[in-house]
């Protein structure tokens, strides 16, 4: 198809901004009908270089969105409940390509989100919206667990999810197991050196090996059994990983891990594909007392929401008090995680809650969740109030308001 042609100094007009835009939903039309008349997979990435694209001169379209097939490419129980679906994004261009063993690896440059990293045609991470994933996977867990002293993550070769973990600095170890990890090593050090800390970190150990291989190899030495107090699952959901979906890895994962532990795995979005969701929650409550979804806002992500299971035999998210105090102490820079939308992860909405056999909810909390709240000072159009201290822990709040007035709750 021809492109649209653009004026020497890189501006266009308004009607060539709109051709350009039709341009690119009908091609993204047209690869969807392709890719289903060609029996595609899951996540497809079509590459080609537009005059114009969104009104910005050289721009590249990456084209990604899910297919439903019968291949379990994409679901893990086959039931992906939103199929032909497709996002659009105007990159700048391909900045790294590398086909590995296990997967394809590209990097792209964009210029809202950053870097971009695609495995299999799925993007994985961008610059800017990583930490909404990582942090939520790391820290959440990592807050019932003030005191603990070892975590291991499989999969997550993009090193997100250590990087956060590592930031508490009560861990002296954190272990990283990914089958393609030197290949991904070797793209964060160039293309996102931020989360390259994480392998630089003395703490921090990583492996190059298959996860469930290497769980094996751990499990047979009786001293490595109840190791960890975290576990965080960070795998694709195709290709290479699937040997880690199976109860039979489940069940040797959980004896890695101590009594007081947290094992975290990603899932997929509960809006687009909630049968997988509730799937995977059936065969986890099977081995953990208590299994619960909690979701992340993930904008460029397929649906813009994402989940994860929080498995624990001993750990209760609602139930189970946080010391929110020690927390803070660690002083942790994050871009999406704070106390409220620690609690907000777990309450669903109504149609994600009706169908799980179990949800979170704020009822749940102990009696005070949080020690201390300050509110902070109002506008300048109401810069006369001042909102002091409420003690959560008292029967009796006090809130003193810019006229002097208390207002007491009995």
């Amino acid at each position: 198809m021809a492109a649209a042609k653009m004026p020497a100094d890189g501006n266009v007009s308004p009607k060539k901004a709109l051709a350009a835009s039709y341009l690119a939903v009908a091609c993204l039309v047209a690869a969807m009908v392709a890719s289903r008349a060609l029996g595609a997979h899951e996540m497809i990435c079509f590459g080609g270089r537009f005059g114009t694209f969104g009104g910005h001169a050289g721009a590249q379209p990456f084209f990604e969105f899910q297919v439903q097939d019968d291949s379990d490419h994409y679901s893990r129980f086959q039931t992906a409940d939103a199929p032909d679906i497709g996002y659009v994004f105007g990159m700048e261009n391909l900045l790294h390509e590398l086909q590995t063993p296990y997967q394809h690896l590209k990097v792209y440059a964009h210029r809202f989100f950053g870097h971009v990293l695609v495995i299999d045609d799925s993007l994985q991470i961008t610059e800017m919206d990583e930490g909404n994933y990582h942090e939520v996977a790391a820290h959440v867990p990592m807050a019932y667990l003030p005191d603990a002293r070892r975590a291991l993550v499989i999969g997550g070769g993009d090193g997100g999810v250590l990087l956060r973990l590592l930031q508490h600095r009560n861990l002296v170890s954190a272990e990283l197991v990914d089958i393609d990890m030197g290949s991904l090593r070797g793209v964060v050090e160039v293309y996102f050196p931020q989360l390259m800390a994480a392998y630089n970190d003395p703490r921090a150990t990583a492996y190059e090996a298959d996860g469930s291989t290497w769980v094996d190899d751990k499990l047979a030495d009786p001293g490595n059994h109840g190791l960890y107090d975290v576990v965080v699952l960070d795998s694709t959901d195709y290709g290479a990983a699937k040997s880690l979906f199976t109860e039979s890895f489940y069940l040797r994962l959980k004896k890695l891990m101590a009594p007081n532990s947290v094992f975290v795995a990603n899932v997929e979005s509960p809006s687009w594909d909630l049968a997988t969701v509730v799937g995977v929650h059936a065969q986890l409550s099977q081995i953990f007392r208590h299994v619960y979804v909690m979701h992340s806002f993930q904008p460029t992500f397929l649906s813009g929401h994402f989940s994860f299971l929080f498995c624990s035999d001993a750990i209760h998210p609602m139930a189970t008090p946080i010391d929110w105090a020690a927390f803070a102490a660690k002083n942790i820079s994050t871009q999406y995680y704070n106390e409220d939308v620690h609690i907000a992860s777990f309450i669903l909405p109504n149609a994600i809650r009706k169908a799980l056999p179990n949800a979170a909810q704020l009822r749940d909390l102990p009696p005070t969740p949080f020690s201390r709240r300050v509110f902070p000072q109002a506008g300048d159009a109401l810069a006369a109030d001042r909102f002091a201290t409420i003690d959560l822990h008292s029967t009796q709040s006090i809130v003193a308001c810019g006229n002097g007035t208390d207002y007491r709750a009995a």
